[in-house]
């Protein structure tokens, strides 16, 4: 291994998501209940679902459900694929990433439709990516170092050689340093944007806090610059 790597996050990092997650949008237009919003959720982040009539047959084999539900489901399925905007400085900070030499992957915990929106939000970033390793592809979701183990893995690269950078300290900063990586945390303001959110989250020891993708690129090209290969 002699390479260095840089693993992105997607949800709230490189775009912009809704306040309000699809499976809880999901629960709601059916009628359903915060039990029912995390067991959607979690099928949704662990699952591939080909097209919304497949998670249609999903939620009826599971759930009691009134009336006609392919429309409801339908319009949130084509809302996750136009919906993500493209965070400020992202293709600046993935591409500078790149240029320093290092291996670009992403690692999130997204579905389909999200998939696709993030590819129509940020053309010029899908080129600069060496591996996908998404959650509802692999059946396992982010803080689960699988995600992470596999994105090293293909990129060839020492997690003493590598970077995680999300907007989560329990999803991405917390697991990733644990791995022996580096973590660099952009927290989520309420209203999508990225910046540091004052006191209602610390970051463990170890962690790099930047408060926008700007900020990010200049700590992540350090980091490589002064990354002793292992």
């Amino acid at each position: 291994m002699s390479r260095t790597a840089v693993l992105f996050d997607i949800g709230d990092t490189l775009v912009r998501r809704p306040d309000v997650g699809p499976g809880r949008r999901i629960a709601a237009a059916l009628g359903l209940g915060r039990d029912e919003a995390r067991a959607i959720t979690g099928w949704l982040f662990r699952e591939a679902f080909a097209s919304p009539d497949a998670l249609v047959e999903r939620l009826r084999a599971a759930f009691v459900l009134d009336g006609a539900i392919d429309a409801a489901i339908a319009a949130i399925w084509q809302a996750q694929e136009t919906e993500p905007i493209e965070v400020s400085g992202a293709t600046a900070c993935v591409a500078a990433a790149r240029a320093s030499g290092a291996g670009i992957g992403l690692v999130s915990n997204i579905w389909a439709p999200y998939e696709t929106g993030f590819r129509r939000a940020c053309p010029a970033i899908v080129p600069l990516v060496d591996t996908w390793h998404l959650s509802y592809r692999a059946g396992v979701a982010k803080p689960d170092p699988a995600l992470f183990h596999a994105a090293l893995r293909a990129l060839d690269v020492a997690p003493g050689n590598a970077m995680m950078v999300g907007d989560s300290l329990d999803k991405d900063v917390r697991p990733a340093l644990a791995l022996g990586m580096r973590a660099l945390w952009i927290p989520a303001t309420a209203d999508g944007s990225t910046a540091v959110a004052g006191d209602a989250e610390s970051p463990p020891p170890g962690a790099i806090v930047a408060p926008d993708l700007h900020t990010a690129r200049a700590a992540i090209v350090g980091f490589l610059a002064g990354t002793r290969l292992v």
